[in-house]
């Protein structure tokens, strides 16, 4: 079950339940509305008339009261000899009858008011039937025909009050959406900065909080992209002029005559070259400005084994992509050209699982080498980092091969992590989500 933890669900449910509340309280007012209603339609003109009807019988003798009570008999009400009180329901506007009549009858009277379950509409009586006693005992009932005038009888107020609910809760919740909308917007804004710097700016619009938000966002967009072009400029000057004094030095090497010694100096100066360009590489972070494009990950996995093989290195692709993932080719290139050479340099061999799914690509890179130590994985992606902690170069690279894969992965959406495999060796996980 999705977590109720987003600000327009919590507002929403906030919402829903205060209506919900509202619409009982109506539903509670209105029937205690409508029982006074009942009680004062019945009982107003009734009990006047009881009360006589009642009068009049207790002065006529027993055998003329059946033609009497005919004669007091209408449509709204009959009159009708008993042989005991009336039984039934007496709930609602009912009690409040039941509790008026022998007040204005009299106690005496022993007046009864009932209803039977099946006689109501909308929970509204339609037959009331009233007992009462006279004073030779003789039991009296009185049968009261509710009218069925609409305007009395307020029969519809469930589905209208449904229908204001629903028309209220989907104006509100769609109220809800449009205020939230600049949110969400800053939030996919927010998780696409890590991947491009240079992405279109926020728009300043909706509310006045929203609009700071934005802005604020924006300027610090702004102040990052400016840092890092800053950045740029300076390693590129750095860069330049390092350049020259290695050439010079490459020259006086030449110049050497002691050839192993010149052969030592050509190597130092080599590396030192390789060093600094793939420190630069790595603080340039070029693939930022590579633009994505649907790629056959199946073909570039194909083109990366083929070159492998060509210096003579073993790599086994196992499974394939469904269809191709939007990325930046160079980038994700270089991101699995690494991994794929550190597992053939330091465990003989690469092998490498594709699954995939509607949500993401899984690239597993496993290999036959020694592993690492469990404590040691996560500081394998710091810079400079290595497996042995010597600097010999024809032992292992300059230290930031994964350091660069993953900052490539991440640049994706992606991520990069290592794990040992039960039966030996170094596992690369990489995950790269598919674009929805």
């Amino acid at each position: 079950m999705k977590r109720i933890d987003s600000i327009y669900m919590r507002v929403a449910g906030v919402l829903l339940i205060g209506l919900l509340a509202a619409q009982w309280i109506s539903e509670q007012l209105y029937q205690e509305e409508r029982e006074r209603l009942l009680s004062h339609l019945i009982a107003g003109p009734l009990v006047q008339r009881l009360g006589a009807i009642a009068d009049q019988l207790d002065r006529t003798p027993a055998a003329e009261r059946p033609a009497l009570l005919r004669a007091f008999t209408s449509p709204r009400i009959t009159f009708s000899l008993a042989d005991r009180p009336a039984e039934g329901l007496h709930d609602g506007a009912l009690d409040k009858l039941q509790a008026r009549l022998p007040h204005e009858m009299g106690v005496l009277r022993r007046v009864t008011v009932a209803s039977g379950p099946h006689e109501t509409a909308d929970g509204v009586p339609i037959l009331t039937r009233i007992s009462f006693v006279l004073r030779d005992g003789q039991i009296i009932l009185a049968t009261h025909h509710f009218p069925g005038d609409e305007q009395v009888v307020p029969s519809r107020h469930l589905p209208l009050l449904t229908g204001y609910f629903l028309a209220i809760a989907l104006l509100a919740l769609v109220a809800m959406r449009w205020a939230v909308e600049p949110l969400r917007r800053m939030a996919v804004a927010a998780d696409a900065l890590g991947r491009d710097l240079s992405g279109p700016p926020l728009p300043e619009t909706g509310p006045r909080e929203v609009r700071q938000a934005a802005h604020a966002f924006n300027t610090m967009q702004k102040r990052l992209a400016s840092y890092l072009d800053d950045r740029l400029r300076i390693l590129a000057a750095v860069s330049h002029d390092l350049k020259t004094p290695i050439t010079r030095l490459k020259l006086r090497a030449e110049m050497l005559a002691d050839e192993g010694q010149r052969g030592k100096f050509l190597r130092d100066l080599e590396d030192m070259e390789t060093m600094i360009g793939v420190t630069l590489d790595f603080l340039r972070g070029e693939s930022d400005k590579e633009s994505g494009v649907p790629l056959d990950i199946n073909a570039l996995l194909s083109t990366l084994r083929d070159d492998m093989a060509a210096l003579g290195e073993q790599v086994e692709v196992e499974g394939e992509a469904a269809e191709p993932l939007q990325a930046r080719p160079q980038a994700l290139k270089r991101c699995l050209s690494n991994l794929i050479e550190n597992a053939v340099r330091y465990g003989g061999n690469a092998r490498i699982r594709v699954e995939d799914s509607a949500t993401e690509l899984t690239l597993h890179i496993d290999d036959d080498g020694p592993g690492i130590p469990d404590d040691k994985l996560e500081q394998m992606f710091q810079p400079f980092r290595r497996g042995e902690d010597s600097r010999n170069r024809a032992t292992g690279g300059v230290g930031l091969g994964l350091a660069i894969a993953r900052n490539l992965a991440r640049a994706h959406g992606g991520e990069v992590t290592l794990s040992n495999r039960r039966e030996g060796g170094l596992r690369v996980t990489v995950v790269l989500p598919r674009e929805t």
